[in-house]
């Protein structure tokens, strides 16, 4: 028996060492990248669409500047960067980012994030978080160009990217965060970036795409129908490297999170509740300057956009109210137009 014990000792031992010496991600460090913009804002503009343009985008998921005046292209005293979750383009926070944007009369810069709205089965297979938290850099060099202050508002991974360049860049004047994601719901995703992580999805998904059925009609024009695992790893370690305690502590700036949550069975399922919480109460931001709220009724993880939640108005107006109370940001003088917050799907 003790012979046996032994034996299986050594096995355990030589297994365990196996596992760790075998193949995991490993990725370049972030490095700062010099931006250079056209200072003027109508030739930011057409470089914005001419960039795009050289891309092999899917319909209607370009990045693009929405002007508080489309008359008088010219900086307003704040401006708005939104950033979409993974796999998503600007759809996924339409239309409370428009509705925020008129409301307050800013300009608001829908990012397209590396690698996304691609037209392509290999989306994101050359997705890194260089080039990833490149973007997002990109991003709020145009929203510092189109205002004198900018606001970050992301969903999901957008929110990671916010907050990531929230600890980067003391001068950004606020975020606002939906359902962002600091974890998954499913903790398996962190195996990915472990020894033999790229071997293990390849198992899972039977090769190297994740195939997304669940969306449906003009939904999927705005989501990734199928993508290269690479994204996944490269999701994975930005929320290794940046989603962590020390980083959550450099973020000074005012923050709003919304996030959906009804109780333990009605819940967002695919970011971790937990993890959004307890980043919360991690911030470095004063408690009079950050807000938290639970929307019960949005019903699905994206609760800005009108293709996923059921509470548009509830979003809408707690935004709002923030913007107006802990930003003191200032009323649009005039409302020429509004934005529904139900458009027709």
């Amino acid at each position: 028996m003790k012979r046996f014990l032994l034996i299986l000792g050594l096995l355990l031992a030589v297994m365990t060492v196996g596992y760790f010496l075998g193949p995991s991600a490993h990725s370049d460090p972030i490095k700062d990248q010099p931006i250079t913009l056209d200072p003027d804002l109508v030739k930011l503009e057409q470089g914005v669409a001419e960039s795009e343009r050289k891309e092999n985008l899917r319909p209607d998921n370009e990045a693009r500047i929405v002007w508080a005046d489309s008359l008088h292209k010219i900086k307003t005293p704040y401006s708005i960067v939104y950033l979409p979750g993974f796999s998503a383009t600007w759809a996924e926070g339409d239309p409370i980012h428009k509705q925020i944007a008129r409301h307050f009369g800013c300009n608001l810069y829908l990012a397209r994030t590396a690698e996304h709205g691609v037209n392509s089965p290999d989306a994101l297979k050359d997705i890194t978080p260089s080039n990833y938290a490149g973007s997002a850099e990109r991003a709020l060099a145009i929203g510092e160009a189109l205002g004198e202050k900018v606001i970050v508002m992301g969903t999901s991974a957008g929110g990671m990217l916010a907050l990531y360049l929230a600890a980067h860049h003391p001068e950004i004047d606020g975020l606002i965060l939906y359902s962002p994601c600091i974890a998954t719901a499913n903790p398996a995703l962190k195996l990915a970036t472990k020894p033999w992580g790229k071997q293990i999805l390849d198992q899972v998904f039977q090769g190297e795409h994740f195939i997304n059925t669940h969306y449906s009609n003009e939904r999927a024009n705005y989501w990734l129908p199928q993508y290269h695992t690479n994204g996944l790893i490269t999701l994975q370690t930005m929320l290794d490297q940046f989603m962590i305690s020390e980083q959550f502590q450099k973020v000074k700036q005012p923050v709003f999170m919304g996030y959906y949550y009804k109780d333990e069975e009605h819940q967002d399922k695919v970011v971790s509740v937990p993890a959004m919480l307890e980043m919360y109460d991690e911030l470095g931001t004063p408690a009079n300057k950050k807000q938290k709220q639970a929307f019960p009724e949005a019903g699905e993880h994206v609760i800005a956009s009108h293709f996923t939640s059921k509470d548009l108005t509830g979003v809408y107006q707690a935004t709002e109210k923030f913007m107006a109370e802990v930003l003191k940001m200032p009323s649009a003088p005039a409302q020429t137009a509004v934005v529904a917050l139900h458009p027709k799907k």
